[in-house]
């Protein structure tokens, strides 16, 4: 049946979670680079196995473990925040799938707040 409602047929910023966090080319993306400016380099895995690896590494209590777990938080607000903006509000503010900037702004975005305020 259609009822003339037009769904793209590309992801849309991801209505499904395990899609956005990390099946979706971008956020695998922006998490693949986050963790390389970490200097880490390895495969990124779907939700549940960044958590564990993540929940892993904040067990150790250092100092740079806590900046890879404040990373994470930050790069899942973010994700989260964009894919709000386009679910909610206008679709021509977004960073994803067509709009204005790009995994490198994103990137940026994540590391300056860090440097000011982590």
């Amino acid at each position: 049946l259609k009822f003339g409602i037009q769904i793209p047929q590309q992801c849309i910023f991801c209505k499904v979670f395990d899609h956005l966090f990390f099946e979706c080319t971008m956020t695998k993306e922006i998490w693949s680079r986050l963790l390389k400016w970490l200097g880490h380099s390895r495969p990124i895995r779907d939700w549940q196995s960044e958590v564990t690896w993540i929940n892993q590494g904040a067990t150790k209590k250092n100092g740079y473990w806590a900046i890879v777990t404040y990373v994470f938080g930050m790069l899942i607000y973010t994700i989260w925040r964009d894919r709000n903006k386009l679910r909610f509000n206008d679709r021509n503010k977004l960073r994803f799938h067509g709009g204005t900037t790009s995994v490198s702004s994103i990137c940026r975005e994540i590391a300056i707040h860090i440097h000011t305020r982590g």
